[in-house]
């Protein structure tokens, strides 16, 4: 999922569950349950993590949901539904963490994250590596769309 799928479902996670604690849980673990939804990026992964190949185009894709993420946060930031910003705030921080552990440990190598990287690819690559990746355009499409609906829920 693109991070901003993962920032707009925790701030909903963070939002429904009143509590900074559960906020930041339940984000975190809904990261890895939602990965596990086939949503196009395989090939993007594979290339970035596996082949080391085409990095520019996986690393394009990355600053741009980075950037379209940071929009959404800060039009939550904007919302006057403030009493409930530290709620969306450990929700989103819970959600996107498992990816910026991922890329911290690709960048870094640090020792104690290889198995959190293989657990998270494990979920991640759990129904693709079984059945097949969708197409990117159609889950880009189908994450906007899920990004949409949710900020009017919100």
């Amino acid at each position: 999922m693109t991070i901003t799928t993962h920032a707009a479902i925790g701030a909903v996670i963070g939002r429904i569950s009143g509590n900074p604690i559960l906020a930041f849980l339940f984000g975190f673990f809904s990261h890895f349950i939602v990965d596990m939804i086939p949503h196009g990026d395989t090939g993007l992964s594979d290339n970035f993590r596996v082949f080391k190949r085409k990095r520019k185009q996986a690393v394009a894709y990355s600053v741009i949901d980075g950037v379209f993420a940071l929009f959404f946060v800060l039009l939550l930031a904007n919302m006057k539904d403030i009493g409930n910003m530290q709620l969306y705030t450990w929700g989103i921080i819970g959600s996107a963490l498992p990816d910026l552990l991922v890329g911290f440990y690709v960048v870094t190598k640090v020792g104690w994250l290889k198995h959190f990287n293989e657990i998270h690819f494990f979920f991640h690559d759990y129904f693709v590596k079984k059945r097949g990746d969708v197409p990117l355009k159609y889950a880009l499409i189908a994450q906007v769309v899920i990004v949409a609906y949710l900020q009017s829920k919100m």
